[in-house]
């Protein structure tokens, strides 16, 4: 039983441990990026260039990227700027193992 006990507890704490955020700066500015069909997201340190591009090549017919490396932003110019369309950027957010997009002090999961 104890055993049985420390496994959970042990998945529990790895999957909060490597679980990671997009960060959104400002929620007014996000909901206009979302009309202009250019989002823009801040990812975790450890995702790279290589990793944006790695992902987003599946993705070119939905929307574009582009990253900088030393703000670490990632932003999504829309193909078309739809909802469908938009809920694929959650596909390519979780491919990068990005679980939670965080405003202010709320983080959502995605």
């Amino acid at each position: 039983m104890k055993s049985l006990f420390f496994s959970i507890v042990f998945v529990l704490v790895g999957f909060l441990g490597f679980s990671q955020e997009a960060i959104i700066q400002d929620s007014e500015v996000f909901k206009k990026s979302v009309v202009d069909g250019n989002i823009s997201l801040i990812l975790p340190t450890e995702i790279t260039n290589d990793d944006v591009q790695k992902y987003s090549k599946y993705y070119t017919s939905f929307f574009n990227t582009s990253f900088n490396e030393k703000s670490h932003q990632v932003t999504f110019n829309m193909v078309n700027n739809d909802p469908k369309s938009r809920r694929v950027i959650i596909r390519f957010l979780s491919a990068n193992g990005i679980q939670f997009a965080r405003i202010g002090s709320n983080a959502l999961p995605l």
